[in-house]
């Protein structure tokens, strides 16, 4: 299918780095119909969660009464497995839409990115993510993303999060990036407290994440500092008030930026070893990440120079400064502190003493999770000691120092 963004239908609108049709801005998710048309799109699949009716973005679904021949996908469900993302592959097999549209959280919009790649291939969706060179074909329609939360950048970003068996995998290929994004802050309007400042978390963690990654980039370390500026005086009134109505538009704006700045760098150890307290416990992806970000910046403060392969110790300790320097300027707070408020705020653990996971259990889970590609890019090897030490509460000297 041909086709380019009219520049009527996003005029006025925020263009987003990193992407050559993204775009933000109070309204913008009322371009959709304008885009598809554009893009020359009859017939079209929605992809988004149960909670579509009701949410802000129900208001997309006027594209069936505009000459759209319009299906749904409506099933997402947080941390998507393998059999969804098989099943949403037989759907796009079978109508061959003209565009696919992403709509709703992280996980929505993976799947839609996923299965749009995915229903491409001649082989099996399980093979092709067990043996990446086996995506090779170019997907046949459109993909639009449209985020009704703010957290995990998926919009911005050429790769996918699923679960197999329980396990975190990933789809990583230019093919995942969509061609069409529009942000727009006010479909955030209906997102629950707690699912807010679980996007928040996500996003402050990827903003953080790409400033230390080891593949780091003057151009990501510049939309990583621009996330956290959008961020951080967003967050430090979220923890304070625990009213996200006021920051929405922030906090989507330096959601956006974070996952401009992961698509080049690709996360660290915080992500690598928040799957696994996802999966088993069932915690949300943001605050599973957010309770080992809390140790690691004390972690890689403290890290030595035979622990931090290039850039570097030194690189490491600077961007850990500079981190701690941009959060105290916007918040008042140290990042620790501000990551413990903005749990609490959220109604969840503040530490990750406080699940009381016994440590003999997951050390297998933690030796597995260090050995993974996100562990790889973090700026400093860590051991399963390092994580399995933070199981129990700190001492007080430690406490204090953190």
């Amino acid at each position: 299918m041909t086709g380019t963004v009219p520049p009527a239908a996003v005029a006025g609108l925020r263009r987003l780095p990193g992407h050559p049709a993204a775009f933000f801005g109070t309204g913008a998710a009322a371009r959709l119909n304008a885009v598809l048309a554009g893009a020359g799109a009859r017939r079209v699949l929605l992809v988004h969660g149960p909670s579509y009716a009701t949410g802000a973005a129900a208001r997309l679904t006027r594209a069936g009464r505009a000459g759209f021949e319009v299906h749904h996908f409506g099933d997402v469900r947080p941390n998507p497995e393998l059999g969804h993302i098989e099943e949403a592959v037989r759907v796009i097999r079978r109508l061959r839409p003209d565009a696919v549209v992403g709509i709703g959280g992280g996980s929505s919009m993976d799947v839609a990115k996923a299965a749009s790649v995915l229903a491409a291939q001649d082989a099996d969706p399980a093979d092709c993510l067990g043996s990446p060179d086996l995506v090779g074909r170019k997907r046949p329609g459109r993909l639009v993303l449209v985020p009704t939360t703010a957290g995990s950048g998926s919009e911005l970003t050429r790769f996918a999060t699923l679960y197999r068996d329980g396990r975190k995998v990933s789809l990583d290929t230019d093919a995942a990036r969509a061609d069409v994004v529009l942000v727009d802050p006010e479909l955030t309007a209906t997102v629950p407290v707690p699912t807010t400042v679980a996007g928040a978390l996500d996003a402050f963690s990827q903003a953080v994440e790409s400033s230390w990654a080891r593949t780091a980039t003057p151009q990501s370390l510049e939309w990583a500092e621009e996330a956290l500026h959008a961020l951080l005086p967003a967050l430090g009134q979220l923890a304070d008030t625990g009213r996200p109505a006021e920051v929405r538009h922030d906090l989507s704006l330096g959601a956006a930026l974070a996952g401009a700045a992961i698509d080049v760098t690709r996360t660290t150890a915080a992500h690598a070893l928040s799957y696994a307290l996802t999966s088993r416990l069932g915690l949300p992806h943001g605050v599973a990440v957010a309770l080992h970000l809390r140790w690691l910046i004390g972690r890689h403060a403290a890290a030595t120079s035979r622990e931090c392969p290039p850039p570097g110790v030194r690189v490491l300790h600077g961007r850990v400064a500079e981190i701690r320097r941009t959060v105290r300027a916007h918040t008042g707070r140290e990042p620790e502190e501000l990551l413990a408020d903005l749990l609490q705020a959220g109604g969840y653990p503040a530490d990750l003493a406080d699940l009381a996971l016994p440590a003999d259990e997951w050390a297998g889970v933690v030796a597995e999770a260090l050995h993974s590609g996100r562990a790889m890019n973090n700026p400093c090897t860590l051991t399963p000691e390092d994580v399995l030490g933070r199981f129990v509460r700190p001492s007080l000297t430690e406490g204090a120092a953190r």
